[in-house]
């Protein structure tokens, strides 16, 4: 009787199939506490009226900003009184902490959106705690030039508690399962040898003859 031998790692294929899904967890956990740029949709307006011969419509996110995420403007422009979109304008932001300042610190120009002409946006780094101006410099070939400005405040980032203790309560249950499925795959793999030198022990008492010695 030949031995029969196992894939070598079968045992283990559902730890192996555990430890895929527990890295998954653990890099979309990661993934929540990392810090990412909001979308703008999602922020807050902070200013919203008729600016020269626009409306301008600006909303800041995250909100509220932190010094960690640079802060993404968005700015809708339309025609004052008409509602007609504004898709030919160059748009600039000068970013500034009132009473403080700023050495180096430039306007940074807003990018069009492809899928809608009048949306302008632009991620300006708010490396600081506190209350920021935003000086927004709109110009038009044809309505002209027009400028406002439009403050919010930059806020420390709150720890996402939820997802901290989510962590802590299961890592102590992931390291258990893993333990568990570690020595269960080598008891098993134990129990294979066992069987497999009692075959081999089997095998060689049938294959062994008799001599009798004659009187």
């Amino acid at each position: 009787m030949l031995p029969s031998y196992s894939t070598p790692g079968s045992y283990n294929l559902p730890f192996r199939r555990f430890l895929k899904l527990w890295l998954v967890l653990i890099l979309a956990a990661v993934s929540f506490l990392i810090p990412s740029t909001t979308l703008a949709n999602g922020g807050t307006p902070i200013f919203n009226g008729d600016i020269g011969n626009y409306n301008v419509y600006l909303v800041v996110s995250p909100s509220p900003p932190t010094p960690t995420v640079p802060a993404h403007l968005t700015l809708i422009l339309t025609r004052k009184g008409a509602d007609q979109p504004v898709t030919s304008a160059t748009v600039l932001v000068e970013p500034s902490m009132p009473g403080m300042a700023m050495p180096g610190v430039g306007g940074q120009r807003f990018l069009q959106t492809p899928g809608r002409p009048n949306q302008y946006d632009v991620d300006v780094p708010v490396s600081m705690e506190g209350q920021w101006r935003f000086k927004v410099t709109i110009t038009d070939p044809q309505l002209g030039t027009a400028s406002f400005e439009a403050d919010t405040k930059v806020e420390k980032p709150e720890a996402p508690w939820p997802i901290i203790i989510a962590i802590l309560i299961a890592l102590p249950l992931l390291a258990g399962l893993t333990w568990y499925f570690l020595f269960r795959g080598q008891e098993k793999n134990d129990d294979d040898d066992d069987d497999d030198d009692e075959e081999e022990d089997e095998d060689q008492g049938k294959g062994r003859r008799e001599i009798k010695v004659g009187k």
